[in-house]
C-alpha cells in the first residue's frame, strides 16, 4: 500500500513537472488538512470562482481586479439543450467552435492568468434528432417535445439510454478537447464541468414540466437489462413482480397509472408495485451511468490532468416538486461516490428559505458523504443581489446593497465551514458591479485563500443520515419527503449545534 501510494505521489510530481515544461496544467483534488482541496500545478487553490451566461469584459475585468483567477462559461461539444451557448455540431462531421474561442479568450484578455473551467453542455442537436428518431426520449403520453418551461420551447431530447448518442457525446468531447488543446488558451483549462438534463443539473427529461419517461426503444430496452442484470431469471423477476407473465424480454416500462399511483399512504407496496420501484432505481442509475461515463472518456483524453465534475444529488431540494423524488434521476448518489473519474460536485444554495434575518443557507445535497469520499464540493451562488433587477421573487431576490451583503457573507460561511468551493454565479451579467459589493468579495476571496491553511475536519455534533434509495419506494404525488427533508431542514440550519448531512 505504501509503495502504491509513493509512485502515485512520484507520478504525480513527474506530471507536474511536465505541465511546467509544457505549460499544460495539472488539475486534480487531494486531501488536504482533512478535506479535499483542488490543486493546480501542485498549488493549493480555494475553488472561488465565478460563472456567467452572459460574458462580459467588465465584469471579468471587475472579478479578476478582486483576486477571482478561475472562471467557469457555459460552452457546448455539440448541442446545449438551453440556449446558453452555441451549437459546436452544426452538421454531420461539421464543427464550430468559435463562440468556445471567442468565450475563452475573453476571460483571458480581461485576467491573461486566470485558470479556465468550462461548463460543457450536452444533448443532441435537431438535425442528429430528425436523422435518428428512434433515439428521442418518448414520454408516457407518447409524446417525444419537452414542454415549453424556463428558456425551454418544446423540444426534444436524447434518450440517455441511447447508445448511439452517448457514444456521439463522448466522440464530441474528445474532438472539443482536441481542439482546447490546440488553442493558445488551452494551456489554462484545468477541467470540465459536463451538464445534460433539466436545467442542466442531470434530472431526466419532463422532470420540471410533469413529464414521465422515458418510454422511446433504447430507454425500454435498457430496463430490460437492467431487470436481467437484477433478477438473473425470468421466474425470479415474476415472483417480485408478482406477473406471472412477465419476462426480461417482454417486460415494459410501467405506465403514468401505475407510476401516479400511492399503496398505502405516501408508500408504495413492494409486493403490489416493484415494477415502479425497478423503475425509479433504474432511471437513477441510468443518469449516474451517463455521467460516469462521458467523465471517464474525459478523462482518458486528458491523461487524468483535469478536474471533471457535475451537478447531482438534490435530495434536500427536489422533494417540492409535483411528482417528488423518484423519478428525477438523483438517488444514485452511492454510485456516483465511489466513481474515481469524479472529482467534484456542484448545486446552487437551497431556495428554501433565503431571505436575509429569517433565511438560513444550506447545500442542496449530502455533502458530507461526498467529502468523506474525497469529492470536492463546489456552491453554485446564485443569489439575487440588488442588481439583479430580472431575478424572480422565488429564487429570493433582495432589493439593498445591505441585504445583498447579509446573503453572501452567510453562504461564504457555510462554504468555508463545510470546506467546499463556490463560483458567484453572475448569471445575466452586472450582478456585482457595485464597488461596495466587490470590496466586500474581495474580503471573501481572501478568506478563502486563508481557508486552505486551516484545518477541515468536520466539528459536527449531528448526523443527518438520509438513504438516497428510499425514495424509490414513495408514489410520485408522495408528501413525506417535502415533510422530512425541506421542511426539517429550517431545524437543522436553526437548532444551533453544527450537523452533517451524510
Amino acid at each position: 500500500m505504501r509503495s502504491s501510494r509513493f509512485l502515485s505521489s512520484l507520478l504525480l510530481t513527474l506530471l507536474c513537472a511536465f505541465s511546467a515544461h509544457s505549460q499544460t496544467p495539472v488539475a486534480e483534488i487531494r486531501e488536504q488538512l482533512g478535506g479535499p482541496t483542488l490543486f493546480i500545478d501542485g498549488r493549493p487553490h480555494s475553488a472561488f470562482s465565478t460563472m456567467t451566461y452572459r460574458p462580459q469584459l467588465s465584469d471579468y475585468q471587475e472579478l479578476a481586479d478582486i483576486g477571482i483567477d478561475l472562471f467557469c462559461f457555459s460552452t457546448s461539444s455539440d448541442h446545449p439543450f438551453y440556449p446558453f451557448a452555441a451549437d459546436a455540431w452544426i452538421g454531420p462531421e461539421e464543427y464550430d467552435y468559435s463562440q468556445l474561442d471567442e468565450r475563452a479568450r475573453q476571460v483571458l484578455e480581461a485576467s491573461p492568468e486566470a485558470w479556465l473551467l468550462p461548463r460543457v453542455n450536452v444533448a443532441a442537436p435537431g438535425w442528429w434528432l430528425d436523422l435518428h428518431p428512434e433515439e428521442v426520449c418518448v414520454y408516457s403520453d407518447g409524446s417525444n417535445l419537452e414542454l415549453s418551461r424556463d428558456y425551454v420551447q418544446d423540444q426534444r431530447a436524447p434518450s440517455m439510454a441511447s447508445r448511439l448518442w452517448r457514444d456521439s457525446v463522448k466522440e464530441n468531447l474528445a474532438r472539443m478537447i482536441d481542439h482546447i488543446e490546440a488553442q493558445d488558451y488551452g494551456k489554462r483549462v484545468i477541467g470540465y464541468h459536463i451538464a445534460s438534463g433539466i436545467t442542466e443539473e442531470w434530472m431526466y427529461w419532463g422532470f420540471q414540466s410533469n413529464q414521465l419517461a422515458d418510454y422511446s426503444k433504447p430507454g425500454i430496452a435498457a430496463f430490460r437489462n437492467w431487470l436481467r442484470e437484477k433478477y438473473r431469471t425470468d421466474t425470479v423477476l415474476q415472483d417480485v413482480w408478482g406477473e406471472p407473465s412477465a419476462t426480461f424480454a417482454t417486460a415494459e416500462v410501467p405506465n403514468a397509472t401505475w407510476r401516479n399511483r400511492m399503496d398505502h399512504g405516501t408508500f408504495l407496496n413492494p409486493i403490489q408495485s416493484m415494477r415502479v420501484v425497478d423503475y425509479n432505481l433504474f432511471l437513477s442509475d441510468m443518469v449516474a451511468d451517463c455521467i460516469s461515463e462521458f467523465a471517464r472518456a474525459v478523462k482518458e483524453k486528458t491523461n487524468g490532468t483535469k478536474v471533471v465534475g457535475a451537478f447531482y444529488g438534490y435530495l434536500l431540494e427536489i422533494a417540492w416538486h409535483h411528482h417528488a423524488i423518484p423519478p428525477s434521476g438523483h438517488l444514485a448518489i452511492d454510485k456516483l461516490l465511489r466513481d474515481p473519474s469524479l472529482d467534484f460536485f456542484s448545486s446552487p444554495s437551497s431556495y428554501g428559505a433565503r431571505p436575509p434575518g429569517t433565511g438560513f443557507s444550506i447545500f442542496m445535497s449530502l455533502t458530507e458523504s461526498f467529502r468523506r469520499h474525497g469529492k470536492l464540493w463546489m456552491d453554485e451562488n446564485d443569489y439575487r443581489g440588488f442588481l439583479a433587477k430580472d431575478a424572480k421573487p422565488q429564487h429570493g431576490y433582495v432589493e439593498t446593497l445591505d441585504e445583498t451583503l447579509a446573503l453572501h457573507w452567510r453562504e461564504l460561511g457555510d462554504v468555508l465551514t463545510h470546506g467546499a468551493g463556490m463560483w458567484w454565479f453572475n448569471m445575466w451579467g452586472g450582478w456585482y458591479s457595485d464597488p461596495r459589493l466587490l470590496e466586500q468579495m474581495e474580503t471573501m476571496v481572501e478568506l478563502g485563500k486563508e481557508n486552505l491553511e486551516l484545518d477541515k475536519d468536520s466539528t459536527a455534533e449531528v448526523a443527518v443520515v438520509v438513504d438516497p434509495l428510499s425514495p424509490a419506494y414513495l408514489g410520485a404525488m408522495e408528501t413525506l419527503h417535502s415533510i422530512g427533508l425541506l421542511q426539517y431542514k429550517e431545524t437543522w440550519a436553526k437548532f444551533g449545534a453544527p450537523f452533517d448531512l451524510l
